[in-house]
């Protein structure tokens, strides 16, 4: 994966998303998939806490749909 110019630049994105983590939650040995806040805060997007394999797994499947793919049995 490379950086390209403009929205999609999958390094900007990531900087973005890391930089909204808990300041001092982003180690080596904290969990990278993080579960988010229900409560709307600028500051901090996610909790101090490991988002669950159920719900990673609706995620991907949600995204497969949205990206339309076909279902897999």
């Amino acid at each position: 994966m490379f950086g390209t110019s403009g929205p999609r630049n999958p390094v900007l994105i990531y900087k973005l998303y890391s930089n909204m983590r808990p300041s001092d939650f982003s180690s080596v040995q904290h969990p990278f998939y993080l579960a988010t806040r229900t409560i709307d805060t600028a500051s901090q997007w996610f909790l101090r806490q490991r988002l669950g394999v159920n719900k990673l797994g609706q995620m991907l499947k949600a995204m497969a749909k949205d990206a339309g793919f076909p279902e897999h049995k």
